[in-house]
């Protein structure tokens, strides 16, 4: 399984061999980055970044909602960049549709307009209908 890119920061938390931990200091080594780690019962472990990132023993655990790294199906990006030309073509062209329904401007901003826009049907205070 590929993982997706991660930024590590003081705070983050993740599983480690099954136990929560929360990153708590960057070190530095001759050997590469490390990170401290803190447990529940306050226990310190120093890990390279590398074993903390790229181990089957580690997982990040998300703030909040959204991709996470052992999430069964594919992001949204992964999904999108398989698309071959005419499908991606249809996809913007929904996209520039939904954006223009929304605010009125195909490219989703006031400060983008295309020529002709806003559209009468698409202009600020026309019910979405």
């Amino acid at each position: 399984m590929s993982r997706a890119a991660v930024r590590v920061g003081v705070g983050n938390r993740f599983s480690y061999d099954g136990e929560v931990v929360e990153v708590v200091e960057f070190a530095g080594t001759q050997a590469g980055g490390a990170v401290v780690l803190k447990d529940g019962r306050g226990q310190l472990l120093r890990l390279a970044v590398k074993e903390l990132l790229l181990s089957e023993r580690a997982r990040i655990i998300p703030d909040g909602p959204g991709p996470a790294s052992d999430n069964p199906q594919e992001t949204a990006a992964v999904v999108l960049a398989r698309l071959d030309a005419d499908e991606r073509e249809r996809m913007l062209e929904r996209a520039a549709h939904v954006r223009e329904a929304l605010t009125g401007f195909r490219s989703g901003s006031v400060k983008l307009p295309m020529e002709g826009e806003p559209r009468a049907a698409y202009a600020a205070g026309e019910p979405m209908a």
